[in-house]
């Protein structure tokens, strides 16, 4: 049985597809890039034993030719910053948007929780509206700007691995943070990170937005 119909058949209540899927085509596109160096140095990124890691910025993977293709046809240009977020998570716990594309890929596999934009409504997100997209090894895509995503999900039990590449700068700290301000100021919680949490997830606990509501999702192994 293949990775996608297993975790299928063990999340009966979560939509799940194939980022090959058309159902995929408003959140993101596949991008045709394949190139051994790459996939190489994101397997080399290390998975922590518990819970997630996230460096926004690694200089083994700016280095890469592909990094930099990838800068030139996807940001036009821009300054980019390409780094990983690894782990072993299947919790959705909170969704986030930037204001320009993220391009992820892996060698270990995983599934995106995805939403769009116009499944917000007065700054909240009902759970039943998250679709789930298995990426597979070595398949980069490119996530729309404002498309609502968060920390992969380990679509094995030995965790997962996963390319972010994003403008220089997002996620990083901001002067001050203001949860309380009206629309969407109150959600930004880094440089160009706008972000929605379930009551239930840490996020909460640390005072970002409460946006999410519904069941906090857990994706399942088959």
């Amino acid at each position: 049985m293949n990775v996608l119909l297993a975790l299928q058949n063990a999340n009966p209540n979560l939509r799940l597809y194939s980022v090959f899927d058309p159902a995929f085509r408003p959140y993101g596109q596949v991008l045709p890039v394949r190139d051994a160096a790459l996939f190489d140095a994101i397997r080399r990124t290390p998975i922590p034993e518990s819970g997630n890691c996230y460096v926004a910025s690694d200089p083994a993977l700016e280095a890469l030719d592909a990094v930099r293709e990838i800068g030139r046809t996807v940001y036009g240009g821009m300054p980019i910053e390409a780094g990983f977020c690894n782990g072993r998570g299947f919790t959705l716990n909170a969704e986030e948007y930037h204001k320009c594309s993220e391009v992820n890929c892996s060698t270990t596999g995983l599934v995106l929780l995805l939403a769009l934009p116009e499944d917000v409504h007065e700054r909240t997100l009902d759970s039943k509206d998250v679709k789930g997209f298995y990426l597979p090894p070595e398949t980069p895509v490119e996530i729309y700007p404002r498309v609502l995503h968060f920390a992969p999900c380990r679509s094995t039990a030995d965790g997962f691995n996963c390319l972010v590449i994003l403008t220089r700068g997002t996620n990083a700290p901001l002067d001050a943070i203001d949860t309380t301000a009206d629309g969407e100021r109150g959600l930004l919680w880094m440089q160009n990170k706008w972000l929605l949490c379930h009551p239930d997830s840490p996020q909460a606990q640390k005072g970002a937005f409460v946006g999410i509501r519904g069941e906090n999702l857990r994706l399942l192994l088959g």
